[in-house]
């Protein structure tokens, strides 16, 4: 039975590109094996280039994918109701669909659009092919009968090489799939190609993504690590996904780690946890990691050797980049996407305590301590943070007042005047007789919602607070933060040791805290990058303990890729703050508390 040739193209949002070449680097061998039973071989996806002639009239917002399939069976729509009816396709399809956007010449109840045949050419000796080749051109919409009947006799004659050749038409657009042997010259062929559709139209090449003959690729290895206290379907959510690049092996942070990096002890122990996700039906084995601190999970990941190791956004590290580079490793890092129809989760956001918010200070930070501010007065910018991540304790997330406002309130800030509220904590952090007062700027990052400058002048409260709520200006600090995970001080570190405050540290500091206020309310990301950057260095200046030699190879990682950075906090870890035009790749992204409530 002569196999049914079946082409159709669709959308690829531009911004899934990389995690859609990935995906089908490693498709779930379960959706392979569909495919095969479902009588579907010699499938190929091919992916557009962007912007080039043969997109699909996809407004920017997405590049075109064309795919070829030939299918075997008999009855084709039971075979395709097969595949959409499979459990596995279907988890497949809950990360492959919102990548996606169907376009206007689907017919009702497509997702892909089916094409029409337009040209098909088979060579007398059906050689095995080498390569597989697709091509994308605009069809001229005024070429005559005549001149169609001109391109198919070219393209059958002209071409050494050329073992089968489809052509499939679409708004405007032919797509090609070809089977070639090595004597074939892509360049000839799109000259010749374009020659025959009258000059109007050069073709354009397409990459291809994905290929399958029916049979299931081999397994790789796959390993991540993380605590998985108070399993949760965005945990699910993400152990399915790394799972489809192979079989996959979980380490758990202990107990002990586990409260070394937070500050808190699990929910659930260590035992109790590696139990549950043992028990996952995507997990091959799951183990307590043998090693304590931010790579607790090194002595295991040589042990099992992996071929992959995933991670994602709240999980990246720059060392646990750099020690699968060095051990040979893939290194991926995925986005938090809840399975479809279910709401993000999180397990901060299931535990008690977490509607407390974080801060981070902006510009400033050290301003609020009047040993500093008395050399020259100036302000301090805060943001409050929902607790979307559970930062690592001791990490310059005002993590320690946090732990105190929980103490003080339990699950929530209460209604009233907020900086009332504020002092109460403040006071509450720093009790008579405290030797190291903590800044109110932690207290008053954590209350007061939205963006706020709180200018000091040698005292330990700001004589002036100004609080911005706009949403253009939040979604705006929003869109061009990014954080990298550096790891939580060690319990010894102080950052007082050789300062070296004077007026024109103090003022360097205030200048460029004032510029970068001015800069996001202008919502010019290069001036807030400066200002930034500055009110780093500045603090640097007078504190030089913030920063050692692995902060700044860190920070040397990410300078040319962004506009500004600084520490969270005092330094000696926690985490790098960025400010860029865009977001940082495989870096966290923070959500602004707005006012109570929201």
């Amino acid at each position: 039975m002569a196999p049914r040739r079946i082409g159709s193209i669709i959308g690829l949002r531009s911004e899934w590109v990389d995690r859609y070449r990935a995906l089908h680097d490693n498709v779930f061998p379960g959706v392979l094996e569909r495919l095969t039973r479902s009588n579907i071989r010699n499938y190929s996806i091919f992916l557009g280039p962007a912007d080039a002639d043969g997109d699909a009239g996809t407004d920017g917002r997405a590049r075109t994918l064309f795919s070829y399939m030939e299918y075997v069976g008999e009855n084709y729509s039971a075979d395709m109701a097969a595949i959409a009816a499979d459990e596995t396709t279907e988890r497949w399809w809950s990360l492959t669909d919102p990548m996606q956007l169907p376009l206007p010449e689907r017919a009702e109840g497509e997702w892909w659009a089916t094409l029409s045949e337009w040209h098909a050419f088979d060579a007398e000796e059906r050689n095995p092919a080498t390569r597989r080749l697709s091509f994308a051109s605009r069809r001229p919409p005024d070429i005559p009968e005549e001149d169609l009947s001109r391109v198919r006799d070219v393209i059958g004659r002209a071409h050494v090489g050329i073992r089968t050749f489809r052509a499939f038409a679409a708004r405007g657009h032919l797509y090609t799939y070809l089977e070639v042997t090595p004597e074939f010259a892509e360049v000839d062929f799109a000259e010749v190609f374009g020659r025959a559709l009258g000059g109007r139209a050069q073709p354009t090449p397409m990459t291809e993504v994905f290929h399958t003959d029916g049979g299931p690729p081999p397994r790789k290895k796959v390993f991540v690590s993380g605590c998985f206290d108070m399993l949760h379907s965005g945990h699910v959510a993400f152990l399915e996904e790394a799972a489809g690049y192979g079989d996959l092996y979980v380490g758990i942070g202990s107990d002990a780690t586990i409260h070394e990096l937070k500050g808190r002890y699990t929910v659930n122990p260590e035992d109790e946890r590696r139990y549950m996700i043992q028990a996952l039906a995507c997990v091959t084995e799951c183990r307590v990691n043998s090693g304590r601190g931010m790579l607790d999970f090194e002595a295991d990941l040589r042990r099992i050797n992996p071929d992959i190791l995933v991670t994602n956004e709240d999980g990246h590290l720059p060392g646990k980049e750099a020690l699968c580079r060095s051990l040979g490793i893939e290194y991926r890092v995925l986005r938090r996407v809840p399975h479809a129809g279910l709401p993000a989760r999180s397990t901060t956001a299931l535990r008690v305590e977490s509607r407390i918010p974080y801060r981070i200070d902006l510009a400033g930070g050290w301003l609020d301590q009047p040993y500093v501010s008395k050399f020259h007065p100036g302000p301090v910018l805060t943001i409050s943070i929902e607790p979307t991540v559970e930062f690592n304790d001791r990490s310059g997330m005002a993590s320690s007042t946090r732990r105190k406002a929980i103490e003080l309130w339990r699950t929530n800030i209460p209604h009233g005047d907020r900086e009332t509220l504020a002092r109460a904590l403040f006071g509450f952090e720093n009790p008579p007789g405290t030797l190291e007062v903590a800044g109110s700027q932690d207290a008053l990052g954590i209350v007061l919602p939205g963006l706020n400058r709180l200018d000091y002048s040698g005292d330990y409260w700001p004589g002036r607070i100004e609080s911005v709520h706009d949403e253009e200006v939040l979604g705006w600090i929003e869109a061009h933060l990014s954080l990298v995970t550096l790891g939580p001080r060690v319990s010894d570190y102080t950052v007082i040791n050789d300062t070296r405050i004077d007026v024109p540290g103090a003022k360097a500091l205030a200048d460029a805290a004032c510029d970068c206020w001015n800069a996001v309310l202008a919502r010019d990301v290069r001036a807030f990058g400066d200002a930034f950057r500055r009110s780093f260095e500045a603090q640097v200046t007078m504190f030089p303990r913030m920063v050692d030699d692995d902060i700044q190879a860190a920070i040397d990682r990410y300078r040319e890729r962004t506009l500004g950075w600084k520490l969270s906090g005092a330094g000696g870890g926690g985490y790098l703050i960025l400010v860029a035009e865009k977001p940082v790749e495989n870096a966290m992204r923070i959500k602004i508390r707005r006012n109570d409530g929201d």
